[in-house]
């Protein structure tokens, strides 16, 4: 387990972190002849023998696992350049964590549901699952977001009122921060306060646009980011206990 939440934890820092935007453009530009496609596998390399490196799990063993998350990436990654859609990546990150959780198992015979399963004595592993779930509500779960929102988003183009730029996306920050804190203190009546907060700061913006567009818009959105900080919360509380 611990190996595993350390290759996740390099997943979620190099796939969400440590990649601008400019080298996914250029990726799904042109593909296998991208600069940025062989960077970006040269990040998940050295991510992966930092964390395996962690784990010590020795110098041979840790070389030969790091290739293979560094080639596995880099093809996964060059199969969806010039794919744009929430399915595609959906598979793309769904095709990495498999890679890592064969990796994980490569050092760990037993069979999966007996590692799941299995209670976290470590307090190392419950503190690298809580970091794992904080990495996941941010980034991953934001571009998940406004993948989802993309279709709507285009139809508020030029509506009354500008935007604050980058705003929306620090709000969805933290309140899935707080959201998910809430949870893994048991503290469920935080969430209400939350609710209660976004509710009065936003009523007056509607009741003067009276936008049906931007009323559902914004309900679809904060609904999406309170499920899914309430999803990896439970899962966290769930795997831990």
């Amino acid at each position: 387990m611990t190996i595993f939440l350390l290759l996740l934890g390099a997943h979620f820092i190099g796939d969400f972190y440590l990649q601008p935007d400019r080298w996914i453009a250029c990726r799904h530009q042109y593909g296998l002849r991208s600069p940025a496609l062989y960077f970006h596998a040269a990040v998940h390399c050295v991510l992966a023998l930092i964390a395996l490196y962690l784990a010590d799990v020795g110098l041979y063993k840790g070389l030969v696992a790091g290739a293979v998350i560094t080639v596995s990436h880099f093809l996964i990654d060059w199969v969806k350049a010039g794919k744009r859609s929430p399915l595609a990546f959906a598979i793309d990150q769904l095709a990495h964590v498999l890679i890592i959780i064969l990796v994980s198992l490569s050092f760990h015979p037993q069979p999966l549901w007996e590692i799941v399963n299995g209670h976290l004595t470590n307090i190392s592993s419950d503190t690298l699952l809580y970091v794992v779930a904080y990495l996941l509500i941010f980034k991953p779960a934001s571009i998940i977001i406004a993948q989802l929102l993309a279709q709507y988003t285009s139809q508020l183009n030029g509506a009354e009122g500008e935007s604050l730029g980058n705003a929306g996306k620090w709000i969805g920050y933290v309140e899935r921060l707080l959201a998910l804190s809430f949870i893994l203190v048991d503290e469920y009546t935080g969430l209400g306060f939350l609710v209660a907060t976004k509710t009065v700061f936003r009523v007056g913006d509607l009741s003067r646009q009276r936008d049906m567009r931007l009323t559902e818009y914004m309900m679809l959105g904060t609904l999406m980011s309170f499920a899914a900080a309430l999803i990896v919360g439970w899962t966290v509380v769930a795997v831990s206990r």
